[in-house]
């Protein structure tokens, strides 16, 4: 509950637009063919003028290089760069975009997102509101969502991007999305740490943020606003969706913190207790009563946490199916803790170890 008071009570921060920010995009890529035109159509839609955009292609296999190439012809501020042979990996890709760039304040996004207009503007209001912290971190947003399962997955993927932001309120942050995170140049070079994780396919948001949060958390905030929205489409099918969390949930062993490690544990003890209360009530009936309504009150409180980001971000729709979920979610979640400490997971057609 004092979750839900902190986003309640938190206010979306504006300031005078201004254009003086130098802002630089920054796009790790590998086999995005399809989604390479409305990202840039995203991106040439923008309010925000004092910015440059850097594409770096990790050694795609499809026609993703032809088509940046062929797209930043026009674009004095597009640049495409691809990673040398020895290089690999969207952290990689990312540091090398960082390092080309001489911005003030660096963005990253994902190929297959789209943004709003004032996206930038937005960003950079509340970067300049908030006294130039070192990391923003913005909201997320899956979207189109078209079948059953995907409308499920958005709701889990909302409760994340809650958790997240109230992490961040709560001066303890654990989590942010690298699809729509800003950060300043100067304190992403200063955190030698980065490279220490450089040959960990995931985590590039994540451990940026812990090393900024070690510092000082203070120089963490979460951006409020709706136009600060990147959307993002949902796994297609329930075997990229595991995929995609194993990848997620298989950096935990390497934080650094402890608190996002013990974050993590508890986490998955509570589902498992969870699952087990199940299984108590169906053999044992003796308690049956104590546990229903310890049960009952989780699922409460987590159909008001849910309910309240769906209504941000304008999913109304699907509340209804929050209780659905909220029974679900343990037996997933403890299903991709165990598959994130012992099972292989494939990306971008590459296949990685845990």
């Amino acid at each position: 509950m004092r979750l839900i008071h902190l986003w309640n009570s938190s206010v979306t921060k504006k300031s005078e637009q201004t254009f003086s920010t130098s802002v630089s995009i920054v796009v790790a890529l590998r086999n995005e063919e399809s989604n390479i035109s409305s990202l840039f159509q995203s991106l040439i839609n923008q309010s925000y003028t004092n910015y440059n955009c850097y594409f770096i292609n990790d050694h795609s296999e499809d026609a993703t290089l032809q088509h940046l190439q062929e797209f930043c012809k026009s674009y004095d501020h597009f640049h495409v760069i691809s990673l040398d042979s020895e290089e690999k990996g969207k952290k990689m890709a990312i540091r090398k975009g960082v390092e080309l760039s001489d911005s003030e304040l660096i963005i990253t996004t994902d190929a297959d997102c789209i943004h709003d207009a004032e996206w930038i503007q937005t960003m950079v209001e509340n970067y300049n509101s908030y006294h130039k912290p070192q990391l923003l971190s913005g909201p997320v947003q899956f979207s189109p969502y078209r079948t059953f399962s995907q409308k499920l997955m958005t709701i889990e993927f909302g409760s994340l991007i809650l958790t997240g932001a109230t992490s961040i309120l709560s001066r303890q942050p654990n989590m942010c999305n690298a699809a729509n995170l800003a950060f300043q140049r100067k304190a992403f070079l200063e955190q030698n740490d980065y490279e220490k994780h450089i040959h960990i396919p995931t985590g590039d948001d994540e451990f940026l943020m812990h090393q900024i949060a070690k510092e000082d958390p203070s120089k963490i905030q979460f951006v409020k606003d709706t136009k600060a929205i990147v959307k993002t489409p949902p796994p297609s099918d329930l075997k990229s969706f595991v995929q995609q969390r194993i990848r997620w949930a298989s950096k935990w062993r390497h934080y650094d913190n402890t608190l996002p490690q013990i974050s993590a544990v508890f986490i998955f003890l509570l589902h498992f207790s969870f699952i087990a209360s199940l299984i108590s009530i169906a053999f044992f009936s003796g308690n049956s009563l104590i546990l229903l309504s310890g049960m009952g009150v989780r699922l409460l409180i987590e159909y008001i946490f849910n309910r309240i980001i769906l209504r941000w971000q304008g999913d109304n729709q699907l509340v209804k199916w929050i209780p659905l979920v909220s029974l679900l979610y343990p037996f997933y979640a403890f299903s991709i803790g165990l598959l994130a400490t012992f099972s292989p997971y494939s990306w971008k057609n590459r296949k990685y170890k845990v």
